[in-house]
């Protein structure tokens, strides 16, 4: 097989590698620590009660 443009693949991949560089340089380390608990699903921290303890709040309140 022949490769038709050997210098825009080589360009390609140095552009790629540029980037992966600059990217690696220029962003904040990673905190594993910092991440939520597996199986939070987005919800957040527990709330001290159910949702059903909670006050009634009226509708025109707000």
């Amino acid at each position: 097989m022949h490769r038709k443009f050997p210098g825009l693949i080589a360009l390609f991949w140095a552009a790629v590698v540029v980037l992966l560089v600059l990217d690696w340089r220029v962003s904040t380390p990673h905190d594993r620590f910092a991440e939520p608990p597996p199986l939070a699903l987005g919800n957040g921290p527990a709330a001290d009660a159910g949702h059903c303890s909670l006050a009634p709040v009226a509708p025109n309140s707000r």
